[in-house]
């Protein structure tokens, strides 16, 4: 590469980015679409080299770990536990009912398994950049509300790349060069990896930064941060992930340390410049054509996003106890895909697992996004109150009652005794990680089984079928540990509801009782329960069995339940034991 392509390509590159993001930044919009355009417009307008090629992709690489770690260098774990607690709340109800809600609309647009986990992935986070100038541009939120909805977008960072992580293994088992073999290597590096980043890098790297700013001048700290981030990078490219994750988990590591911020501000002008460069390549993906054939595409996913986004969030907001106005007002700043959507997007692209049109969709509704927010969050409070205006009697008067339900849990709970909040609190918390790992286990029991029954096949011999049913009773049995949990902690939740409406009643003076479906829930048998809940999610995780073999596998479930319960009742009968199905609260408040 000589160094007239390398200059030719800066000056094209960078003036043509700012000539975009000017006039876009006319118009109130961020920067970021300035250089997307700016991509398109040299992928369909300029005849680009092979070297110009290479001298792109190598920027955009560049301009990615910086991106990555920037965003890591914004998230000051110790802040988060003290004054990011809602922020969490919501990043956690919000971002699985992304991806499942992207899962659920994948399959119904004809997406297979894997592009569906990727629909889901690329549209359950917001752009911080995005958010944060839009909202700070228009100044109609206070700014204790701009920082909460960034704190919810950086935690959204967070889990999505928890969630790239652990959908990459995913996308390379859809590699036909990847066998089983190197698949499994790939899950235990990625697994180790993470580990050791988050237990033993949070302890070194901050110690290893503090001493280094205590010892040498800042222009040698920034060199050594940098360099940590380019390294970190490449680690995680070995391992098998995106080198934005590597980059991100050394951002959370320096964020730690006493100099982050200074760090983070002497780096900015060398970020700005080549992240530029990383969405300028982003747009050189895109042709005038591919937008034309795929706008209908586009328009689906970005409204597919906005609804999901806006219900998912506005949900979050309702369960924090927030009013329903700043919920749905703080849901609409929000509506703007993340920069992890053109990573997610790039890397299923890499993997093969999408094609062309795809991607092209997913960027088109990220820029869609970008566009609309300035409007969504201008005409929000306007939107709101006209729908309360107009919504009709029945319906608004129903939404009262469910408000009122929701304040009169909360009265309940606060009536309740401090230990019991606390149980309960922590019950809440169990109840959440339980549906986590039941989610977990199918997914993985979806795209284990049929490389399992393959290997018994191959190795053992018999049936496909035979197998593929003995697999079913292996994940029926797995799941059982989860659901008894999960269904112990609703009985234990349930249990609290009834003892602070009673102590409530007593307070008031009124004779006011929960409803019969609280008491009904305590009567219903646990293992019973159990089962129900088992094959049910079973029936509907999608699987080579017919429907006939799941209610076989229900009915001997249920015959087996009847064995052990009769069997206990003669036992309790010699006075051996007590009822299994007594409920105990004590006992329950201690389950997961």
């Amino acid at each position: 590469m000589d160094e007239t392509t390398l200059l030719t390509s800066l000056a094209v590159f960078t003036l043509l980015a700012a000539a975009c993001s000017i006039i876009f930044n006319k118009i109130k919009l961020p920067p970021l679409i300035g250089y997307i355009v700016a991509g398109i417009i040299i992928a369909n307008v300029w005849v680009v080299t092979a070297e110009g090629e290479m001298v792109i992709e190598i920027l955009s690489d560049i301009g990615l770990v910086m991106l990555m770690f920037c965003i890591g260098l914004e998230i000051n774990l110790k802040k988060i536990r003290k004054q990011g607690i809602f922020a969490i709340e919501v990043a956690v109800i919000q971002l699985p009912l992304m991806v499942l809600g992207g899962v659920v609309a994948g399959t119904f647009m004809g997406f297979d398994m894997v592009q569906c986990i990727c629909l889901g992935a690329i549209i359950s986070g917001s752009s911080t950049a995005v958010v944060m100038a839009v909202l700070k541009a228009q100044k109609r939120l206070d700014k204790e509300h701009i920082e909460m909805l960034v704190l919810i977008t950086i935690m959204e960072d967070i889990g999505q790349v928890i969630i790239l992580s652990m959908i990459t293994p995913i996308m390379a088992s859809n590699d036909p060069s990847i066998d089983v073999n190197s698949l499994i290597v790939m899950i235990a590096s990625i697994i180790v990896f993470m580990v050791a980043s988050l237990l033993v890098g949070l302890r070194l790297i901050p110690r290893m930064i503090n001493w280094v700013s205590d010892n040498v001048s800042d222009e040698i700290l920034t060199v050594f941060s940098v360099g940590l981030a380019f390294g970190m990078a490449l680690l995680s490219i070995y391992i098998g992930l995106s080198m934005a994750i590597g980059a991100f988990l050394m951002g959370m590591m320096i964020a730690a340390s006493r100099k982050s911020k200074d760090i983070n501000h002497k780096i900015e002008p060398m970020r700005d410049l080549f992240m530029a460069m990383f969405f300028i390549s982003i747009g050189m993906e895109i042709t005038l054509s591919s937008i034309v054939d795929n706008i209908a595409m586009i328009l689906i996913i970005y409204l597919l996003f906005a609804v999901l986004k806006i219900s998912t969030v506005f949900l979050a907001y309702w369960i924090g106890g927030e009013t329903c106005r700043n919920g749905f007002l703080s849901a609409t700043g929000l509506v703007a895909m993340g920069e992890f959507a053109f990573i997610i997007a790039a890397e299923a692209l890499d993997f093969g697992v999408v094609d062309n049109a795809f991607y092209t969709s997913v960027v088109g509704a990220a820029l869609v996004s970008m566009v609309m927010l300035p409007f969504l969050t201008k005409y929000a409070a306007q939107i709101w109150d006209k729908s309360v205006e107009k919504c009709p009697k029945p319906v608004y008067a129903a939404c009262c009652n469910i408000n009122s339900s929701r304040d009169r849990f909360y009265e309940r709970l606060h009536a309740s005794s401090k230990k019991s909040r606390k149980a309960m609190y922590r019950s809440m918390t169990h109840t959440y990680i339980n549906i986590l790992v039941i989610v977990a286990v199918q997914i993985v029991f979806h795209f284990a089984t049929p490389l399992a029954v393959d290997w018994l096949t191959t190795n053992f011999g018999g049936n496909t079928t035979v197998w593929s049913i003995t697999m079913l009773f292996v994940n029926f049995a797995i799941l059982i540990v989860p659901v008894y949990h999960l269904v112990n902690n609703v009985k234990f939740l349930d249990e609290v509801i009834i003892s602070g409406a009673r102590h409530l009643a007593v307070r008031e003076g009124t004779g006011d009782e929960p409803g019969v479906i609280y008491h009904r829930i305590l009567e219903v048998n646990t293992y019973l329960m159990v089962i129900l809940i088992d094959v049910l999610i079973i029936i509907v995780t999608p699987n080579s069995v017919g429907i006939w073999l799941h209610l076989v596998m229900l009915a001997v479930a249920i015959v087996a339940l009847l064995l052990y319960y009769f069997s206990r009742r003669r036992e309790d009968k010699s006075g051996k034991e007590p009822e299994p199905d007594e409920y105990d609260e004590n006992e329950d408040s201690d389950d997961l």
